[in-house]
């Protein structure tokens, strides 16, 4: 109970109480002309007073008086709240999408044609060369003369003039002997290094020339390519004769 209802509850209750004693006093002044007899005294019954109840009334509460302390307003939700940090703003970064790419249609190939039987051509045999070139015999030679010599024969055992067998080596450009009515032909190797010399029957008008002179390089052969040899000592092989076999 507020303080207000309690004061105005006391308030009621004294003023009451004044208003009993107020009409106890006036039963007890004599009337005018009234004789006062002595009677004795009675003592008198106590009287119940009743208190009436106060009802209670409503009042309006009681407004309370603004203060000067402040109130903390709890800042909107959106609103940033200031910061002695520097804000550090991040720009956002662009990135470029590449469109998708759109698949190629299908589409439908023609079926391939069927293969044909081709024939495979048979390869040819190589024609067997028309000559054949062999070595007979190496014999010394202690004057200086070193040569391939030779005699150039038909299968028959015949002559075969006109026939041109060639020497070379790979640091010589070589040279070229031509048989003649009796099938003889010699290439001269005087002065020349010691070593090894390749010989082979050869078409004349195909071989290099050097100086106006034919060589034995760059020729189209005529036959196989056989290997003679120049030693340096004199009692050895410095000449070899070879047999030379045409059509």
């Amino acid at each position: 109970m507020s303080r207000f209802k309690m004061r105005l509850i006391l308030m009621i209750a004294v003023a009451l109480g004044w208003l009993v004693l107020a009409c106890s006093a006036s039963d007890l002044v004599p009337q005018r002309g009234a004789s006062i007899t002595a009677t004795p005294s009675r003592t008198p019954k106590p009287t119940f007073t009743a208190t009436a109840t106060a009802t209670p009334t409503l009042m309006p509460s009681l407004t309370p008086t603004p203060s000067n302390t402040p109130t903390n307003t709890p800042p909107p939700t959106d609103t940033p709240l200031p910061s002695d940090t520097p804000t550090v703003t991040l720009t956002p970064t662009v990135t470029s999408t590449p469109p998708p790419t759109v698949p190629p249609t299908a589409t439908r190939r023609p079926p391939a044609p069927r293969p044909t039987n081709t024939r495979v051509p048979v390869p040819t045999n190589t024609p067997a060369p028309a000559f054949r070139v062999a070595i007979v015999t190496g014999r010394p030679d202690c004057t200086g003369f070193a040569a391939v010599t030779g005699t150039v024969k038909h299968s028959n055992g015949s002559p075969y003039p006109g026939v041109a067998v060639g020497v070379w080596s790979p640091t010589w450009v070589g040279a070229v002997g031509i048989s003649k009515a009796d099938g003889k032909f010699d290439v001269l190797l005087s002065g020349l290094p010691f070593g090894e010399y390749e010989v082979a029957v050869v078409k004349p008008d195909t071989c290099a020339q050097q100086d106006g002179v034919t060589t034995a390089i760059e020729c189209q052969r005529l036959s196989n390519i056989t290997e003679v040899s120049v030693t340096e000592n004199c009692r050895l092989n410095r000449v070899t004769e070879l047999s030379v076999t045409g059509p």
